[in-house]
């Protein structure tokens, strides 16, 4: 994954913030919304944001 990557465009929020706000606890896609306010503007991409967030707890588990 390119951390550096934009997630959500509005707010200039990375794969990597988003990883990290995971990492920390985060485990919902609102609980990743309230840490980063990724999807708090527009909101085009919520649907995104809930995928990623999925596929990175996924990825934790099996780490």
């Amino acid at each position: 994954m390119n951390r550096k990557k934009e997630a959500c465009h509005c707010k200039n929020v990375t794969y990597g913030m988003i990883e990290d706000a995971v990492r920390n606890g985060a485990c919902t896609l609102q609980q990743v919304m309230d840490v980063t306010s990724a999807g708090k503007s527009c909101g085009k991409c919520k649907e995104f944001l809930e995928y990623l967030v999925r596929d990175i707890l996924e990825e934790l588990r099996n780490e």
